[in-house]
Order: structure tokens, then C-alpha cells, then sequence
């Protein structure tokens, strides 16, 4: 969370100062020491407990550390004592982001917004942010489309990373693509932008594209979690990369008692044709809660012919991430494996949706209309699966 937020700091020389004790309070917190900065706040509002500017600097320390009852209630006193301090309203909105209170604040960061909070950009990403998070990514880009790539460097990757979450959110790949790749031209030293970056590309079906984006980033990042495991699976979904092995190293490296560990050596191992080592390997990976082992073992399971456990399997995956294209596509070609044509139809435009520039799907659903007997459908997905 803290990756996509500017701290709290960095606002706070917009503000007043009410006395020379406060002015000292102020002078500490501009140097990082916070414990004289909070002395001296309590000091000044010991003297004029109607100080709002005390109340102020005592809740950015105590959402400096992640205190968060206490940074609420100093920010309350502010709106409390100056209802119309719109630096009040902004820090109770961050304070409820960082606490993932994405509602509470939308409405702190709106009333901030009516009250003409100086630095607008920032003030319009953040809110952008918490209403993606909140399940409204069309509210986010509207939000942010009142508004250009601002000049400062940290508040430009953020504008680009949150349009690319929400994008994301609406299955607009290419669109969320695009994006985080302008966030990652301001600011490569985000993980975060990275992550997303190349589980876009994978959900878009781009995998020689993810898989060059994930030897980049886990060079960067060689003891991240996250990004060797990205680095796993886009080295399993290009047929002919060597990296595998590499990636399966790395993870272990990086984080060796990790269950997705059990997950890159199933991945590995069905590489070299190994199919019995690797469905060992993804059990045991879901037995230890691995969302993406059910997906892997569905198509196992699948290519058996063991459709009842193939689909046992996706079923669960689907309930995990019902929004996960890839788990739709696999559904979709085992009814249609079944012969159940109309489950295969439900499951394959759904994944279309959610997938919509994946050739394999463009594939299957040409296939599919096709023994349906629809077959304008059939040859216009089979246009979409062929162009370049």
C-alpha cells in the first residue's frame, strides 16, 4: 500500500504556523525528529488547547507509525476545532486509505475536494485510488481525467499506476498495459508497478512479452518474492525459454519456505514432461493454498480425460478469482471436451470478456460457434485469432 501513496509528510509544510512553540514542533518534523516534534505539539496545546496545528503535527507522527485510533483521533480535534481546514479532511482520508477504508476515505477526501485542498492532483489521485480499491474503477478514471500527467515525478507514476489499476479492473489490457508502463518510466523502483505489469501481460496472453519483462524486473529485484514466482510463470507459458530452472532457484532463494516453491517445481517438472512429478507437485501446492495450483492441475487432470477431477479443480480455481479469464478459457474447453456446448458457450464468452485481444480464446469460441452452427460467429473469431 505505502508504494502507491506519497507520505504523509510531504504536505505538511503547506500548513500554518500558530506560535513559536509549533513553529519549533514544525521545524522537528521537517528534520525527521519526531519525538521532539511530538513533545513540543503536546507542549504548545498544553498552553492553547485550541491549537488545531498541534492536533495536526501529533496525528502525521502518529500515522507515521501506523498508529492509527491515535492519528484519527488527533485529525478529528482539526476538522473539530476548523471545520473548514481542508488539511484536516485530506490527512482522515490518507489515514483510512493506508487503513483500507476505502469509503470512509472517498468522504473524507470529497469533503477536502468541496473545501479546496491546495495541492488538487494529489488530493484527485488518491481519491482515484480509493475508489478503484472501493470497486469503482469507471468513478477513478473519470476522477483522473480531469486532470494531466501532473510534473512532479512521484505524483506522475502514481496517476499513471492508479489508471492502470482501474483499467485493469474494466479488462482493458492493452489500456492498463500502456499505463503502467508510463508509471514505470517515472518510478522503476516500484515492485508493485512491476507485478502488475507482468500479470497484465500474462492475463492478456502476451507471454514472450511478460516473460521479457519478468527477466528484467527480477534482475532488479532478485530477493522480491513475488517477482521470481511472476519470473516461474512466464518462463513456463513461452514453450521454448531455458529459464524454468532459473526461476525455480531464484524463488527458492528468495523466499525457500514459500508453498508457491512446490508450485514452480510442478511448472518446471511438466516442462520436461514430467507429468506425474508435476501433478504431485501442484497438489501439494494447493493442499497448501496456492490459488494458481488448481488452475494447473485442472488442465492436468483435463488432458488425462479425468474431467470430473479436471473440473473439480477449475471450480475452485473460478471461486477463487471468478474474474481470472484464464480459469474461464480451461472450463470452456473441457465442456466442450465433454460435449456440454452450451457450459462451454457461458464459460468462453465470459473468458472473451475478461480476455478479449487472447487468441486461444478467439480459437475456442471459433471452434465452439462452428458445432453450433453459428457460423458468422465462428468465422469472425477465427478473423480475430488470426490477425497478427
Amino acid at each position: 500500500m505505502k508504494r502507491l501513496l506519497i507520505p504523509l509528510c510531504l504536505a505538511f509544510s503547506l500548513l500554518g504556523q500558530t506560535g513559536s512553540l509549533l513553529e519549533s514542533a514544525d521545524d522537528a518534523f521537517r528534520q525527521g525528529d519526531f519525538d521532539r516534534a511530538a513533545t513540543l505539539a503536546r507542549q504548545a496545546l498544553a498552553r492553547t488547547p485550541g491549537a488545531a496545528h498541534g492536533y495536526m503535527i501529533l496525528g502525521v507522527i502518529a500515522a507515521q507509525k501506523n498508529q492509527w485510533d491515535v492519528s484519527n483521533r488527533q485529525f478529528e480535534a482539526v476538522v473539530r476545532l476548523e471545520p473548514s481546514n481542508p488539511h484536516g479532511y485530506f490527512y482522515l482520508g490518507q489515514a483510512k486509505l493506508y487503513e483500507q477504508q476505502w469509503d470512509k476515505a472517498i468522504q473524507y477526501f470529497t469533503k477536502a475536494l468541496e473545501l479546496d485542498y491546495p495541492d488538487r492532483e494529489r488530493l484527485l489521485i488518491e481519491t482515484a485510488f480509493a475508489q478503484n480499491e472501493a470497486g469503482r474503477p469507471q468513478q477513478a478514471l473519470s476522477n483522473l481525467s480531469g486532470i494531466a500527467a501532473p510534473a512532479d515525478p512521484r505524483l506522475a507514476a502514481q496517476y499513471h499506476a492508479v489508471t492502470a489499476f482501474a483499467e485493469g479492473k474494466l479488462n482493458q489490457h492493452a489500456a492498463a498495459i500502456e499505463a503502467i508502463r508510463r508509471a514505470l518510466q517515472v518510478d522503476d523502483a516500484s515492485s508493485h508497478y512491476w507485478n502488475f505489469l507482468i500479470g497484465e501481460l500474462l492475463q492478456a496472453d502476451q507471454n514472450p512479452q511478460a516473460l521479457a519483462e519478468a527477466i528484467r524486473a527480477q534482475k532488479k529485484f532478485p530477493d522480491h518474492p513475488d517477482i521470481q514466482f511472476l519470473f516461474a510463470l512466464a518462463s513456463y507459458h513461452v514453450s521454448e525459454s531455458p529459464l524454468s530452472g532459473l526461476a525455480l532457484r531464484n524463488l527458492r532463494e528468495a523466499d525457500p519456505d514459500s508453498p508457491r516453491v512446490l508450485l514452480a517445481e510442478g511448472l518446471l517438472y511438466r516442462k520436461q514432461g514430467q507429468n506425474q512429478e508435476a501433478t504431485g507437485a501442484f497438489r501439494r501446492a494447493a493442499e497448501r493454498g496456492v490459488p494458481h495450483a488448481h488452475l494447473l492441475l485442472g488442465i492436468v487432470y483435463g488432458e488425462n480425460g479425468e474431467y470430473e477431477a479436471a473440473e473439480r479443480e477449475l471450480r475452485l480455481a473460478e471461486k477463487l478469482n471468478p474474474r481470472n479469464g484464464q480459469v474461464l478459457l480451461e472450463m470452456g474447453k473441457l465442456f466442450v471436451a465433454r460435449g456440454e456446448l452450451e457450459q462451454a458457450r457461458i464459460r468462453l464468452e465470459k473468458a472473451a470478456e475478461y480476455m478479449p485481444d487472447a487468441p486461444a480464446v478467439h480459437y475456442q469460441l471459433g471452434l465452439l460457434y462452428r458445432r453450433l452452427g453459428q457460423l458468422e460467429k465462428a468465422q469472425y473469431h477465427m478473423r480475430l485469432f488470426k490477425q497478427p
